[in-house]
């Protein structure tokens, strides 16, 4: 369980980005629902995972953002200029954060998935959020590991890095996936997409953050959730 919010926060955002094309939409907000098992949601730790997903993305700017409906903490993750510039940012009560990650550095206890292999679903297609959304299954070289069924458009654009996901092929924004982390599975399902104009400033360190090292902020995290 100690890893589940960071498996969120790379998954929430595994796209691909397209240059050069005007009319796709490349800046707004995704706010995704977070969905667990019913034996999940009755155990005492429940309360403290996060519920909610929430994107926001700029050109080549992007940041997710992550927290419970107690908001007794939020963990952000900002991306510049498509991976030049990383940031993991935390707050847990008056406690606020950031460590900058170094270049190549991986999220904060994220593992390298297995060889994945992407199969495209032609003419299956699901509305999601008012959004018409094709269907691809990432099937896993490993045989023990559930395929994951993924809703994704093309239709808008952000640009990322790519993180060694099994969804870093998937040619637009994902609307609806499944994740298996760590023998938890739950459900990102995209509620709400506003198209609009995003201040800049949405992507820079507040001045009230300390700067900190990911050992500390993992370890505030684990204990959280534990």
């Amino acid at each position: 369980m100690r890893y589940l919010i960071f498996g969120l926060l790379l998954t929430s955002l595994m796209t691909a980005c397209r240059i050069g094309e005007p009319s796709r939409k490349d800046e707004g907000v995704i706010t995704y629902k977070v969905l667990y098992p019913e034996e999940v949601q009755k155990r005492g730790f429940a309360a403290f995972l996060p519920t909610k997903m929430i994107s926001t993305f700029k050109g080549k700017d992007y940041k997710v953002s992550i927290k419970g409906d107690l908001s007794l903490y939020q963990l952000d993750y900002i991306s510049k200029f498509n991976g030049d510039s990383t940031t993991t940012l935390f707050r847990i009560f008056d406690k606020r954060m950031y460590h900058d990650h170094d270049k190549g550095e991986y999220l904060f206890l994220f593992e390298r998935v297995d060889e994945t292999r992407l199969e495209f679903i032609e003419g299956q297609t699901k509305t999601i959020a008012g959004i018409e959304c094709k269907k691809a299954i990432v099937h896993f070289s490993n045989p023990d590991l559930r395929n994951i069924i993924v809703y994704y458009t093309e239709s808008i654009n952000i640009c990322r890095p790519k993180e060694n996901s099994p969804f870093d092929d998937i040619p637009g924004a994902l609307m609806e996936f499944e994740l298996n982390f760590r023998g938890l599975e739950l459900r990102c399902i995209a509620e709400d997409v506003q198209i609009k104009k995003i201040n800049s400033k949405s992507f820079i360190v507040p001045d009230n953050y300390t700067q900190s090292n990911h050992g500390e902020i993992d370890e505030l995290v684990s204990s959280l959730i534990q």
